[in-house]
């Protein structure tokens, strides 16, 4: 296997990158399985799971409140960045033992939730539920800090159009089956299947776990063991400020909304076949919006971007408030699905940019946790839709207005995260 000789590379390419054509087919099916699971269980998550709770009998506000402390996993897994960056375990690696840890974790907790009722039991419902999300945070950021490690510059957006690509096909496809699983399952209550939907989630994640065993992770050489908390610094420069303020705002007023369309839809009247159809469309929706963004991004630049991005999102956020049944509901979740599937590559773009070099899976981990911030956006949104009597359309209204306040944040984020700003030191 040839690898890259890191002390003549560049800074920010200074890990072992692996270049040998079999071993980098294992490692992007190894990133996709892993993300595909991802996309999975995010399926049911974020399209079932809440009227799951509310049809069991859980009052509708007690559910956003559980349902963000399930989710608080996401916005806290960027600790399992410097862990993994920091701590080999078992002579596996910096990353393979958290991934099997995660899988594991996750694939238990499935199988345990599918034997609890929320409506009996609903503190060890969401303890079984924050483990599952636990689990997939911890091997998603160690897949992330995998994927730095391993991949040659030249092959990071292939490594990253497959991952997204794969998350975004499983969670649409599985949007899809789910819903159509539950609604025409057999059996006279829908609810009732939704145990079965749990276990055939916990069923697929034996697929990444199986190739995650035969993963062979490189060893570092002593120089790449060298960790330095100082490199976190580059969190704290201006640009890097505006990027986390831009993030936290779009991800709270639009991943918190969309998460709460599954319980609106409801509302007005739409079955579980339309949930899963519903959602399988905003997925479309997202691969389509991330699929355009670096076709669009060479012709108006990153500003451009940024606008496009925010008022799209805002303008999507809003158009909510005109369905009324599954006909019109359909192009507003596509464009839903687009505006957000946009401004997470966007993000990610830019976090790429604003990442330290000498610490990049910690620091990269960071930023992209602000996005996951989302789960107080679910929170904020089913109080707020409590609080004014269940006036759905008056709290996407409200969504619409919170992502327009990122607009002036598009003139500093405008131009590069390293314009006018000196450069990280390398590692020692």
């Amino acid at each position: 296997m040839e690898m890259i000789d890191a002390a003549n590379q560049p800074r920010t390419t200074r890990f072992r990158m692996i270049r040998d054509g079999r071993a980098a087919t294992d490692r992007l099916v190894l990133f996709a399985a892993l993300y595909a699971i991802q996309g999975v269980v995010v399926a049911f998550f974020f399209n079932f799971n809440k009227p799951y709770m509310i049809a069991a009998g859980v009052r509708e506000d007690v559910v956003g409140t559980l349902e963000s402390i399930v989710l608080l996993p996401f916005v806290f897994k960027f600790v399992f960045g410097p862990i993994s960056d920091r701590f080999a375990l078992f002579g596996l690696g910096h990353r393979k033992p958290y991934i099997i840890g995660g899988l594991l974790v996750q694939t238990c907790s499935l199988i345990m939730l599918a034997f609890v009722d929320p409506a009996r039991h609903l503190t060890l419902f969401g303890a079984v539920a924050f483990a599952t999300v636990f689990g997939l945070a911890c091997y998603d950021t160690c897949c992330d800090g995998l994927a730095v490690d391993l991949t040659p510059p030249e092959d990071r957006s292939k490594t990253q159009g497959a991952m997204l690509t794969a998350r975004f096909a499983a969670t649409m496809v599985c949007t899809l089956l789910f819903g159509l699983w539950l609604e025409h399952g057999g059996g006279a209550d829908s609810n009732t299947r939704v145990p079965h939907v749990l276990l055939a989630c916990a069923a697929l994640g034996i697929i990444p776990l199986m190739l995650a065993f035969r993963f062979v992770e490189p060893k570092r050489p002593p120089e790449f063991e060298t960790f330095q908390w100082s490199a976190l610094r580059s969190l704290v420069r201006p640009w890097t400020l505006a990027l986390l303020a831009f993030g936290t705002l779009y991800a709270i007023a639009g991943m918190g909304a969309e998460i709460n369309l599954s319980a609106y839809y409801r509302s007005i009247g739409l079955r579980y076949g339309d949930l899963g159809t519903l959602g399988a469309v905003r997925y479309a929706g997202r691969a389509i919006g991330a699929l355009l963004l670096p076709f669009v991004f060479r012709r108006v630049g990153q500003r451009g971007c940024l606008l496009i991005g925010i008022v799209g999102l805002a303008a999507a956020t809003a158009g909510q408030v005109l369905v009324r049944g599954g006909l019109v509901a359909t192009p507003l979740a596509f464009a839903f699905g687009a505006a957000n599937g946009w401004n997470d590559a966007l993000f990610g773009v830019l976090a790429m940019e604003a990442a330290d070099p000498s610490l990049a899976a910690s620091s990269f981990a960071l930023l992209m946790a602000v996005t996951n911030l989302s789960v107080a956006g679910d929170w904020a949104f089913a109080k707020a839709v409590a609080a004014f009597d269940h006036n759905y359309r008056l709290v996407y209204l409200l969504a619409s207005v919170v992502v327009l306040i990122t607009l002036p944040l598009a003139i500093p984020l405008g131009k590069s995260a390293r314009r006018d700003e000196p450069e990280p030191s390398d590692v020692a």
